[in-house]
């Protein structure tokens, strides 16, 4: 370990002294210094009115020629000085938006603002890349950015899921069962859609809310939340969604291939008069990986699983000051649970006899055989409403409600017909979750003056939860082996929580190099336990100059576990072998948490960007979660204490108009100390380990993380994308003597290939795209976790083998 801490201590000083040699020149975002010139001011929008913040704007005199440029601050206004007086034209950009032009005349008089609206341009596939957008220099957080073409170049291109999307990202480490944990966090991920933050699921793993297919774009906060980001912190995930244009557009794809995989998709947005505009989805998928399997290799048993999500946006302009969004979702699933074959039946001796005796006749099926499953069903809707008071100040109203299910289904008779050891606690268990969410949400911005942006607002959130379990399992003869006829014990448990969140914030630039990000927010919640906390938000950027940005941030978090899956230990199994080694019952608490970042952003020329963050947090109740048993669904515990520090870098190139890459190498670690909650699932001597003095690393963790993406677009229509990721390993055990989560699983990297062509159709705007696509290029055969050698894994997860698939699409 100690290798790989040099190795990446190396390359990130490296990284650094290269962003910090001599020479650099400030080329982004210059401001010329102006004596007596004229100023172009205002701002940028989407068509539904929601400010747009990093937008390019460019201003041109009448000959063409650029003569002004400024990137758009977290309020969507810029600032562009110009020389002398005249007549221009000013647009701005972003991804694939662009506005109109709007003419400006520039003379003795003062100059209204301007207003830019962005709109979809035309060209869906293929789009002429400029140089890389202008650095952000106001935030005290390390922020990244995904724009559509960028998913869209991935191998598989979006028909990858969430978490595919997401390992590009730095500080990314994949833990299996579709979670994704950020900067050493167990999962903890805000994901907002269109501004507004969705309430999490029953499962929290499986079907994705929302397909990458649906976004436009996603903008991510690693670290150094502000005020109005609270709940859950380790990440935000702010997605702006596709919507309707004019001239309409849409979209048929197929997508197939290995694994039993086939993903037909459908997509179209358009309008309807002059003030509705609409965007619609519906894509289904089904293979037979729709849960990582606990072997090795091509071979899945009864990994079978099909899903299929609905997307529904609409958008009423009333007027120029008015919008409305309404946004549904919808996700159903089923999986069946993997299995592995060669399983001993009844080693012990002691079950069969038992099952039999509860079953006259039982005969056990083979282990692959197993029949377990669990189906899931979400659905999401929200309503936004965002109005402009005037020019400094506007604001957002949404309410959200969001139902989501899960229910496991186990086989108790042939899978207790495989226990290992009857000696150690054991069951069989079916669980049905259920939630609903309502709540409604108010975001205020008042642009005060060209120092201060000050954000306000609320958000208040219902939640109710149903948790019922049934249990499989015997009496205890009170020597610890099982005895008597198979018991089935059942327990109903209802829940209501509230959640209270309250915010203030202002971005304080006293001058053009300094800006002070300062915040306030508390949060109430009332779950199991009733708790709160005033938190404070710190944060400092100092432009060095426009290459160059710097940035400090302390803050408190404070993140409830969700409500959703806070296990519900009411069964009685004291007196059967079910009873816990541990039978303690702490109500699991929010946790606590002193947060620092120190970072930087550093344009190396105009087509390269560097980013260099590191970070440390300290808590109080550190949340974790697992997977106990064969059921996925994960159960909220928490240690006394702990921490979790990092360091990242993250280089983005455009190197021609053509050829793009993008990369990041990450190093962390996570430890907790003494166990607050979840006394009951765990074992004895896992107990012991996390009481220890030295504490226990965290399951999630994982040392060394790196991903990097290469693209290049050929005669236009041909695009060539390879991808890496690299993982170190999740943590584990060498052998059951040694200290919980003292190893690591082995490293491993995958190599993904993809190449894409554009045919020009005959009919005006219509194209066909041909993709095919390698995942896991050199068929590396992987354990992306070994099950019982960690906290709260019940079983293994392998990686993918070497799979080929091949997409069509038909856009009209």
């Amino acid at each position: 370990m100690l290798s790989s801490v040099r190795r990446v201590s190396q390359l990130c000083l490296g990284l650094l002294l290269m962003a910090l040699a001599p020479g650099l020149s400030p080329v982004f975002a210059q401001e010329p210094a102006v004596a007596k010139g004229r100023t172009i001011t205002g701002m940028v929008q989407n068509q539904d009115l929601r400010r747009v913040p990093q937008a390019s704007v460019e201003v041109k005199d009448q000959e063409g020629t650029v003569v002004g440029a400024a990137v758009a601050n977290e309020a969507g206004e810029f600032s562009v000085d110009l020389p002398s007086e005249g007549t221009y034209s000013v647009s701005a950009v972003q991804d694939t938006y662009r506005s109109e032009y709007a003419i400006m005349k520039l003379g003795a008089g003062p100059v209204a603002p301007v207003t830019l609206t962005l709109s979809k341009t035309q060209e869906i596939a293929l789009e002429v890349v400029s140089p890389l957008a202008p650095i952000q220099y106001k935030a005290s957080s390390e922020t990244y950015a995904l724009s559509r073409k960028e998913i869209e170049a991935l191998p598989r291109g979006n028909n990858n899921e969430l978490h595919d999307v997401l390992l590009t990202i730095p500080s990314a480490v994949y833990g299996s069962l579709k979670q994704v944990h950020i900067r050493q966090d167990h999962a903890n991920l805000q994901l907002r859609i269109d501004g507004v933050p969705i309430p999490d699921t029953v499962s929290s793993t499986f079907s994705d809310v929302i397909s990458p297919r649906a976004w436009e774009r996603a903008d991510i906060i690693l670290g150094g939340m502000e005020a109005q980001y609270g709940n859950k912190a380790a990440a935000v995930l702010d997605i702006t969604t596709k919507s309707g244009t004019k001239p309409s557009f849409g979209s048929v794809q197929m997508m197939g291939g290995s694994n039993k995989t086939i993903n037909p998709s459908f997509e179209y947005g358009g309008t309807i008069g002059e003030k509705f505009r609409f965007y619609i989805l519906n894509s289904h998928t089904a293979t037979n990986r729709g849960i990582e399997p606990p072997t090795l290799g091509r071979s899945v048993y009864h990994g079978q699983s099909e899903r299929n999500q609905t997307f529904i946006r609409g958008d009423y302009q009333h007027d120029n000051r008015n919008n409305f969004t309404w946004l549904f979702l919808n996700s159903v699933a089923k999986y069946q649970i993997p299995t592995a074959p060669g399983g001993e039946l009844d080693p012990s001796g002691q079950m069969l006899p038992l099952l039999q005796g509860s079953r006259p006749g039982f005969s056990p099926v083979a282990s692959q055989a197993i029949d377990e499953f669990q189906k899931e069903n979400n659905q999401y809707g929200h309503m936004v409403w965002r109005h402009d008071v005037n020019a400094n100040n506007f604001f957002s109203l949404s309410g959200y409600m969001r139902h989501t299910r899960a229910t496991f289904k186990t086989d108790p008779l042939n899978l207790l017909a495989y226990t290992a050891d009857p000696a150690e606690p054991f069951s069989a268990s079916d669980q049905d979750r259920n939630a609903y969410s309502t709540g409604v949400r108010f975001d205020y911005t008042y642009v005060h003056s060209k120092q201060h942006l000050i954000k306000a607002g609320f958000q208040l959130d219902r939640t109710q939860s149903v948790n019922k379990t049934r249990l499989f399992t015997f009496l205890d003869d009170g020597a610890g082996n099982p005895t008597g006829d198979l018991l089935s014990l059942n327990a109903d448990n209802r829940q209501i929580g509230y959640r209270q969140e309250f915010w203030i914030q202002d971005q304080w630039s006293p001058n053009d190099q300094w800006t002070f990000n300062l915040g306030l927010r508390g949060d109430i919640v009332q779950y199991q336990r009733n708790e709160g906390q005033v938190s404070p938000r710190i944060g400092v950027s100092y432009k060095y100059n426009p290459s160059n940005v710097f940035h400090v941030f302390y803050g408190r978090m404070f993140t409830p576990p969700n409500l959703e899956a806070i296990s519900f230990a009411k069964l009685n199994t004291l007196g059967t072998r079910a009873q816990p080694e541990d039978v303690t019952n702490n109500t699991v608490r929010a946790e606590r948490a002193h947060y620092f970042e120190v970072g930087s952003y550093h344009a190396l020329n105009r087509y390269a960007t560097l980013q260099f963050t590191g970070w440390y947090k300290l808590s109080n109740f550190l949340s974790d979660a697992g997977q106990f048993g064969t059921t996925p669904l994960l159960n909220y515990f928490a240690f006394e204490r702990g921490w979790q520090r990092g360091i990242d870098g993250a280089l983005k190139l455009q190197l021609t108009e053509n050829l793009t890459a993008r990369g990041n190498v990450a190093w962390g670690q996570c430890k907790g100390y003494g166990l607050q909650s979840g006394h009951f699932l765990l074992e004895a001597k896992e107990i012991a380990d996390i009481n220890s003095q030295g504490g226990v690393f965290c399951d999630h963790m994982q040392t060394l993380t790196s991903s990097a993406i290469v693209s290049y677009r050929l005669l236009e229509r041909t695009t060539f994308t390879g991808q890496m990721l690299f993982a170190s390993g999740l943590r584990t055990l060498e052998n059951e003597d040694a200290k919980t989560n003292s190893s690591h699983s082995p490293s491993y990297t995958i190599y993904n290939l993809s190449i894409a062509h554009v045919f020009p159709l005959p009919w005006e705007g219509q194209k066909f795209l041909l993709g095919f696509d390698i995942v896991n290029l050199f068929d590396q055969r992987y354990y992306i976790n070994q099950g019982e050698g960690s906290i709260g894994l019940g079983v293994s997860h392998a990686g993918m083998p070497r799979s080929f698939f091949f997409r069509g699409q038909w856009f009209f």
